[in-house]
């Protein structure tokens, strides 16, 4: 009876082994195609981003080529696999691209029918157009710039060249030879030079910026004091030409 018993035993384990691992191979296996196709994922994820942000900066359309998909997705996946990416398109009219990736898994162990399984991750996304922000009318109105107290315009910058001034002190008979920052002429000021006359050999003053001389340093024209409003307290003054150049 006794080794009947153990005969019996070791029959039932002889059937029940093989299935055992039959499932413990199988979950190791699912869990390897998951693996797998979370590596596919963040590869065709990643080379969604790069070709639309390429595409943008080079205005090339060999780069939605789909073979060169293809080589940047298994660049990605660094030989883990091998991925297909022809089955990819772009659509011109939306800018839309649709990365299709195939590829092919099959069972690590043999069975009685060996058979490979084909896989297919999309990914979509859009061309790159860069970002574009816009200010609503309170926050435009709201916008500090700077102004001079006797300036017709406003700057939005503080390191506006036209704030920042360099004053030089020359001879009244070279001026006719030197021109501003903007290859402008010099024209007498309208405050300390009128009613004066100058002779050749007096000194002058001049800025990098303005067409302006003065017979004075101490003109209020060059003095700068700056203030500091917001947009919608500008008045009547005008953007500068130089720091505003954006504003309609």
């Amino acid at each position: 009876m006794e080794k009947g018993k153990k005969a019996s035993m070791t029959v039932e384990a002889a059937l029940v082994l093989p299935v055992f691992i039959f499932v413990m191979l199988s979950v190791i296996y699912i869990t390897q195609l998951l693996f797998f196709e979370e590596e596919v994922q963040w590869a065709l994820m990643r080379t969604g981003k790069e070709i639309s942000v390429e595409y943008a900066a080079f205005e090339n359309k060999g780069i939605l080529n789909p073979a060169y998909a293809t080589v940047k997705i298994n660049e990605h996946l660094a030989g883990k696999m091998t991925v297909s990416m022809l089955r990819s398109e772009f659509d011109e009219k939306t800018g839309e691209i649709i990365l299709r990736a195939d590829y092919v898994q099959s069972i690590p162990f043999p069975l009685i029918c060996q058979k490979n399984f084909l896989f297919c991750d999309q990914y979509r996304t859009r061309t790159f157009t860069g970002v574009e922000t816009r200010m609503t009318e309170e926050e435009a109105g709201n916008q500090m710039v700077y102004v001079t107290e006797t300036g017709n315009v406003y700057h939005k910058s503080l390191e506006c060249t036209y704030l920042k001034l360099s004053i030089s002190q020359v001879k009244y008979e070279d001026l006719e030879h030197l021109r501003n920052g903007n290859g402008e002429r010099y024209y007498a000021c309208e405050g300390c030079c009128t009613g004066r006359e100058l002779l050749a050999g007096q000194d002058i003053y001049i800025c990098n910026y303005g067409n302006r001389f003065h017979s004075s340093r101490t003109c209020k024209k060059i003095k700068r004091s700056i203030w500091s409003i917001k947009l919608s307290q500008v008045g009547k003054r005008l953007p500068c030409s130089k720091c505003g150049k954006d504003e309609k």
